[in-house]
């Protein structure tokens, strides 16, 4: 099952384990990360705040635990579907989303949206740091 989605994404399998392992009750379900590796440490860094604050405020609140259901790459940033948490959760997840809007897909630099063909609407988009965008061929949406 952990191949699959490395077919998917280009994410490292150690990198996709050592989420999966160190986040076992945010993401219950194996393959429901899918993006590439330059967004890792934004991932990374989203779960490990949600699981800071959960492990902080379990019990003192109405919070409900946080679980995963898809976080992957699309139209150049992360779609991020969750159930649980409660308002600060909200806040990390949608900052999250911002932050991979101005992150490389590929390698984690500052990027922006590029489009794969030069017709914008029926293009697959994605963000990118200008190096890749050359590299793989996509065109800059002014």
């Amino acid at each position: 099952p952990l191949f699959f989605c490395l077919i998917i994404n280009n994410m490292g399998i150690d990198k996709l384990s050592s989420l999966y392992n160190k986040f076992p009750e945010l993401l219950l379900e194996k393959n429901i990360i899918k993006c590439d590796e330059g967004l890792y440490s934004t991932v990374a860094e989203m779960l490990a705040a949600i699981k800071v604050y959960q492990d902080a405020n379990m019990g003192k609140c109405d919070l409900v635990p946080t679980v995963f259901n898809i976080i992957e790459s699309k139209h150049g940033v992360l779609n991020i579907d969750y159930s649980g948490g409660d308002e600060v959760v909200e806040h990390i997840v949608d900052f999250t989303k911002k932050i991979s809007f101005k992150t490389c897909e590929q390698c984690g630099k500052m990027g922006q949206l590029y489009c794969s063909t030069k017709w914008m609407h029926w293009s697959h988009k994605k963000t990118l740091c200008r190096t890749h965008a050359v590299k793989l061929f996509y065109y800059a949406i002014t």
